[in-house]
């Protein structure tokens, strides 16, 4: 008969160290997402100059930043995008 030691529950910062992205514990074939009700968190690194007109914008229509990403985001993948610049 081998001697075995008593599995013991993970405290809760092993649990929450263990859920850091950069874990070791994290699975390779399933990002990690943080869910905001129906939608999930990314993140986005653009130009100042760029966030400078995307909140001029919000501005302009009332809309939130988030609001002016996603919507452009869904025009983008509705009608398709221009890389030559051309009409």
């Amino acid at each position: 008969m081998a001697i075995t030691k008593k599995p013991t529950k993970p405290t809760p910062a092993d649990t929450f160290i263990s859920g850091a992205p950069d874990s070791t514990a994290s699975t390779a074939d399933a990002p990690r997402r943080v869910r905001k009700g129906r939608k999930v968190q990314i993140t986005l690194t653009i130009t100042e100059s760029m966030l400078a007109r995307v909140d001029e914008l919000a501005a302009q229509l009332g809309q939130s930043r988030a609001a002016v990403i996603n919507l452009a985001i869904f025009q983008t993948l509705e009608t398709g995008v221009r890389i030559d610049g051309g009409d």
